[in-house]
């Protein structure tokens, strides 16, 4: 509910614009870097244009189309927006199904993203409560997973020596394992990595044995 109004809103005379973060299904090497290229113009021209908000979705996901991971789409959006001087306009939103734990949001928070909406999470919770599984209303389920994510995020900082969401968000306090260059200057620009790794044609591989499995 909270989405939809962010998405609906026109308060302050603010506007959003939701950003597809997902590409039709293709074996080509290149497929997963093109779509992450026409994905930080599409966010460019929408923070020229005067949005407020913009909402990187992969709700769209299906048959057809293969989800691009939530941290990549928001880190290359982030680093593309500062290069064009426009990341202080707008902020970044996720409404991903892929964000699900404490260390997944921590992640998001620390490469950009202002807030997330990890929608898979309260469909589960719904889910698991139309079974009989947990007997809690459906807003207490939420709101009790929000507040755990809430605890974890704040126990993440203390541990860190952070005390403001402030100094966490944005900061990139990780260091990256196993990722190759290119991926670094592309989404995650600054971030250390001693050792190389995958490159954007292993993690588009990877994200269509997924999408194979599932569909």
């Amino acid at each position: 509910e909270e989405m939809e109004i962010v998405k609906s809103t026109g308060h302050f005379n603010w506007h959003d614009k939701i950003i597809e973060i997902t590409y039709e299904y293709n074996e080509e090497p290149a497929v997963l870097k093109d779509a992450l290229d026409k994905i930080c113009i599409e966010a460019e021209q929408a923070a020229q244009d005067g949005h407020q908000f913009l909402i990187l979705s992969d709700r769209g996901v299906d048959d057809k189309h293969v989800p691009v991971s939530a941290i990549l789409a928001c880190g290359a959006v982030h680093h593309h927006l500062i290069n064009a001087r426009l990341r202080s306009k707008c902020g970044i939103i996720l409404e991903t199904g892929e964000a699900r734990e404490v260390h997944q949001m921590c992640v998001l928070v620390g490469f950009g993203a202002d807030a997330v909406c990890p929608y898979m999470v309260f469909e589960i919770a719904q889910m698991l409560n139309d079974d009989g599984v947990i007997d809690v209303k459906e807003d207490a389920a939420y709101e009790n997973y929000a507040a755990a994510v809430d605890r974890g995020i704040s126990k993440v900082m203390a541990k860190m020596g952070i005390s403001t969401m402030q100094s966490y968000k944005c900061a990139q306090i990780f260091e990256a394992v196993g990722i190759a260059q290119e991926v670094i200057d592309k989404c995650f620009k600054g971030t250390m990595s001693r050792v190389g790794g995958v490159d954007f044609e292993q993690l588009a591989k990877e994200s269509l044995e997924r999408h194979k499995l599932a569909f």
